[in-house]
């Protein structure tokens, strides 16, 4: 990342954002919990929800009601260009990761940065589902939930924790690594940031909206990100399309840059082309992995204390089912909670098991 000079605004302008991501991680949470999102294709292959447009209509109006004079480009709105007159740009995606959030997975995320020069100075990634709050500005480090963030010491391809699709992996002979499945790039780059994983690699064309924020925060972790080729990405360019993503530590990213570098050169000389790399581009079947289970558990009993988790006696909870879908569990769950009107101390609760047995949500224990 380029030495940019701290600006006064900075903190006024980051903390404008994070209210912002907050309460729209809130819209996009309850959309979520309502289970009623309207879906459709803006292309082919790249689906939308009115949740989308419901975030993103909301940081509009938030975001530039606050900054008039910013520019804006946003995934769901048509670019103005005036990310490249303003002297400040909201780059916004608001939910990245929406195919995971119409498969009800937790790997989507609230991105939104400020960019000046064609750097971002402040951004924020918000996993609403796991309430997971990534922050940064330019020069003071990066937060996950208030606390400092350090990216981790990995130094090996092998054996590495890599966020991504195997198949593509194998393909190019990498050696052998274990794999996290998230469809927001976001939230793949702000999990090497927070040493959840140790890199993640995308061999797609990622937007601006996908990477700004993500790439301040895990830069400012110590990570080191850079496109395929190694290049930073600006984001005040003729377009907002960059070359893929390779994100990690600084050791780990130079071994993994080595290894991609082979392919990039066949198809910077002509050798190769993208038909003959085909596989680079994600596809559904790197996606698809049989169907993943949801388990969400509803129990209840009374408490020692209603305002704690700790039930009075284990022998006498109360468990209510097993539930294969968030809506059967709620409304068994209601059902449950009304029988408690005569018991201050009673209490049933929604477990979402699935998620403590299965946490990346992938089908793999472990």
């Amino acid at each position: 990342m380029p030495d940019v000079r701290s600006d006064p605004t900075d903190a006024d302008d980051l903390a404008l954002i994070e209210r912002a991501v907050r309460e729209a991680g809130r819209i996009c949470l309850d959309a979520y919990h309502r289970n009623d999102a309207r879906v459709w294709d803006k292309c082919e292959n790249h689906p939308v929800t009115d949740a989308d447009i419901a975030v993103n209509d909301y940081l509009q109006a938030e975001l530039m009601g606050a900054r008039p004079d910013y520019g804006w480009l946003s995934e769901e709105t048509k670019d103005d260009q005036s990310r490249r007159t303003c002297r400040r740009t909201f780059v916004v995606d608001p939910i990245d990761g929406t195919r995971a959030f119409i498969d009800r997975k937790p790997g989507f995320a609230v991105s939104v940065a400020i960019v000046e020069n064609g750097f971002a100075v402040a951004g924020c990634v918000f996993n609403p589902l796991k309430d997971e709050f990534y922050s940064a500005r330019q020069g003071c480090g990066a937060t996950l939930n208030g606390k400092a963030l350090q990216v981790g010491g990995c130094s090996a391809v092998d054996g590495c924790i890599m966020v991504g699709y195997s198949r593509k992996f194998k393909r190019l002979n990498f050696p052998d690594m274990r794999y996290k499945i998230s469809n927001s790039m976001a939230y793949r780059m702000v999990m090497v940031a927070g040493s959840h994983a140790d890199a993640t690699v995308s061999f797609t064309p990622k937007s601006d909206w996908d990477v700004a924020a993500a790439t301040l925060i895990a830069t400012e972790a110590g990570a080191h990100v850079t496109d395929l080729n190694g290049k930073l990405h600006r984001y005040d360019g003729e377009t907002t399309s960059g070359m893929g993503v390779i994100c990690a530590s600084p050791a780990l990213h130079a071994l993994l840059l080595e290894r991609v570098k082979p392919v990039m050169a066949k198809l910077a000389s002509g050798e190769a082309t993208l038909q003959d790399y085909r596989y680079l581009g994600t596809t559904m079947s790197d996606r698809d992995t049989a169907p993943v289970q949801l388990l969400h558990l509803v129990i209840g009993g009374e408490l020692v204390d209603p305002n704690k988790t700790t039930f009075k006696d284990l022998k006498a909870v109360d468990f209510v089912g097993a539930y294969a879908n968030y809506a059967e569990a709620h409304d068994a769950w209601k059902s449950a909670a009304q029988r408690t009107v005569d018991n201050a101390h009673a209490r049933y609760f929604i477990l979402h098991a699935h998620e403590l047995i299965d946490p990346d949500k992938d089908g793999v224990i472990g």
